[in-house]
């Protein structure tokens, strides 16, 4: 096994525990309750939750590749693995008498969650920073009208979903979350290719 091997399969591990958790709380909530009764913004922080865990273990096959075993380079990557997991853990509540009121608990639960996934985005672009640099060297159309405005996009709309109060805002935020991980990810590179193709390319 090589060292990429190696530290991939602990880290999948932890990513792979996080998304256990996470259906391990919806599980118990269908156990408990009917399907139609999952309070909206619960059900969709649940599927942010778990596209962002699938979208982190992608970018993980390109960005950590020449990863080492030290703490230098291993902290950030593990670290992420245990906001998801913390995140992922607390998104439904463990006692089925909160089932009945679950737009409360997430009121209550939301800015720990929103906290732990805003903390892991940052240390994902400490992950990314050699792709960064690669990037502006290389491809810099694809560094500034891609990855830096993606990444500012993202950051602020995971800050809105720490600030926003009111159940429709909160449901806005979300969506629009939602999109940000979906869109890009559904054909990974599409958006990113095009752009290095078009205005990165010598005439």
């Amino acid at each position: 096994m090589d060292l990429f091997s190696f530290f991939f399969a602990f880290y999948g591990l932890i990513l792979g525990l996080a998304v256990a958790e996470l259906l391990s709380g919806f599980a118990g909530f269908v156990r408990d309750r009917p399907l139609r009764t999952l309070e909206l913004r619960t059900a969709l922080l649940a599927a942010l939750v778990f596209i962002d865990i699938c979208a982190t273990w992608l970018d993980a096959w390109r960005t950590l590749r020449n990863v080492t075993l030290n703490f230098e380079s291993f902290w950030p990557p593990i670290l992420i693995g245990t906001c998801f997991y913390l995140a992922a853990a607390v998104v439904f509540p463990r006692d089925p008498k909160e089932f009945s009121a679950l737009g409360d608990y997430f009121d209550r639960r939301k800015r720990f969650v929103g906290t732990l996934m805003l903390a892991a985005e940052v240390l994902i672009g400490i992950t990314f920073i050699g792709e960064y640099g690669e990037a502006l060297q290389l491809r810099p159309a694809t560094f500034w009208f891609w990855q830096v405005p993606y990444k500012i996009v993202l950051l602020a709309a995971w800050i809105a979903l720490l600030l926003v109060r009111s159940r429709r805002g909160n449901l806005i935020v979300l969506w629009v979350l939602l999109a940000l991980f979906t869109l890009p990810y559904w054909t990974n590179g599409a958006i990113p290719n095009w752009l290095h193709q078009h205005f990165d390319q010598p005439a």
